[in-house]
């Protein structure tokens, strides 16, 4: 039996963890069957929840955010099931609800973790070692979040796969509607080294005759998307055809825009979330909401009340003013497009002060160019898919570049460098931000 909370985290981390691996056999480790074997034996009843499901390249978490709160705000319990985490798993599992006006997150709480592992423990054990392969730890965690979502009788899940969608632990869902974020380059050894390979995985989530909300994408990823929804008889809403937004401004602490759907429309929409790209994010999430009210699965929805109160952290997050210090998680060559692009609505004077590190599995030089920087700091994180400085300057090969480790010991040397009309840029890795985000929480100690 587990007693505390650390060995929980040990338990946790004793389960094959896809996100600490270098390389893995995408199509041979992820095992749909397994998951679907795990949750029948534990008798989890994942399938009779309301699902949001979300997948895409960027923007997932942002999506299934801005969907949180909009339920939140109406009225609903919701669980939130996302990932990775900037400072404990806990924080993959969330309730929001709202409370006294305003919505609040609750994080599984540690005790809560502990009894369901504890109640699970002689079936994981079973399902160490099956003929279906090892279970993973995103899988546990899946498990895990279904159990207490089911505990707490919320009204709605809102999920967001971990990597692909095809093959992806949560992928065993019926939802009420799919989302698909922008889909672009990004795990290539894994999902495949074309658009059209990255799309059929993604696309893999859209289910029979379950309406499909998609960004604007690329011709070769519409087409495979298309196709898909044929063969599903699944309707599809695209961002720019059957929805969109206009009227677009943006100010120093929130954006304020217009949405349309078909003949509906909303005015003077307000995010607190910074950059164009938030718009079509907080887009995807309207227009899938809109289609639940219209089929009655929804009643009375406030979207405009639930979208200027979300936020989520490391998205162009600026946590200091003096000096200025922006964190963004972006992690690919779109993302870091995007990036670049809001760097220069918000910041164009400025000059940057790049912290960066990256995973091993990413085009870091490709990242790295779409950035104008004063000066480059290479640094790693502490998971073992890091690329270190040293691999990283090969790639880079620029001569304002500086190899610093630790990431701390990065951030103390780009504090020094700082001057007054610079800003300095934590980027390149969900896992680098979330240690500067510690180290500026904590201390340099």
């Amino acid at each position: 039996m587990l007693k505390n909370y650390q060995e929980v985290k040990k338990y946790l981390d004793s389960f094959i963890n896809y996100e600490k691996k270098r390389s893995f056999s995408y199509s041979r480790c992820l095992r749909l069957e397994r998951v679907k074997a795990l949750m029948e034996k534990l008798e989890i009843p994942y399938s009779q929840f309301k699902v949001i499901h979300i997948a895409g390249t960027k923007g997932k978490g942002s999506v299934a955010t801005f969907c949180a709160y909009i339920l939140a705000v109406s009225g609903f319990k919701v669980g939130l099931f996302t990932s990775p985490h900037f400072f404990d798993m806990r924080e993959r599992i969330k309730i929001l609800k709202k409370k006294k006006e305003k919505v609040e997150e609750f994080v599984i709480p540690r005790n809560n973790l502990k009894n369901i592992l504890n109640e699970m423990y002689p079936v994981l054990e079973d399902f160490r070692e099956t003929k279906l392969g090892r279970i993973t730890f995103f899988e546990v965690y899946t498990a895990i979040a279904f159990r207490y979502f089911s505990q707490k009788n919320v009204d709605f899940v809102v999920l967001e796969t971990g990597l692909g969608g095809r093959l992806d632990a949560t992928n065993i869902v019926i939802p009420s509607v799919t989302i698909l974020t922008h889909i672009d380059y990004d795990h290539t050894d894994k999902l495949g080294k074309t658009l059209k390979k990255i799309a059929y995985e993604k696309a893999g989530i859209i289910k029979r005759k379950i309406p499909v909300i998609s960004s604007f994408q690329r011709r070769s990823v519409e087409k495979v998307l298309k196709e898909r929804a044929k063969k599903k008889k699944a309707e599809l809403f695209m961002l720019k055809k059957e929805f969109g937004f206009s009227n677009v401004c943006l100010k120093k602490d929130y954006t304020l825009f217009d949405f349309w759907f078909n003949d509906f429309s909303l005015k003077d929409i307000k995010i607190i979330m910074k950059g164009k790209y938030q718009v079509e994010n907080a887009c995807l999430a309207l227009a899938s909401l809109y289609i639940l009210e219209k089929r009655k699965i929804l009643k009375k929805v406030y979207f405009k009340e639930g979208l200027k109160e979300a936020f989520l952290e490391g998205r162009f997050e600026i946590v200091r003013e003096k000096p200025l210090i922006i964190l963004d998680v972006a992690h690919n060559p779109s993302s870091f497009q995007i990036l670049k692009e809001t760097l220069s609505l918000y910041f164009p004077k400025k000059r940057i002060i790049l912290i960066f590190a990256s995973s091993s599995d990413k085009p870091a030089e490709k990242m790295i160019k779409k950035i104008k920087t004063k000066k480059i700091i290479l640094t790693s994180f502490s998971n073992p898919r890091s690329f270190s400085p040293e691999e990283l300057y090969k790639k880079i090969k620029k001569e304002e570049v500086e190899l610093v480790n630790p990431s701390w010991r990065a951030l103390k040397k780009a504090l020094n460098y700082c001057k007054k009309n610079d800003l300095i840029l934590i980027t390149g890795s969900f896992y680098l931000v979330a240690e500067i985000k510690k180290t500026l929480k904590y201390g340099f100690n």
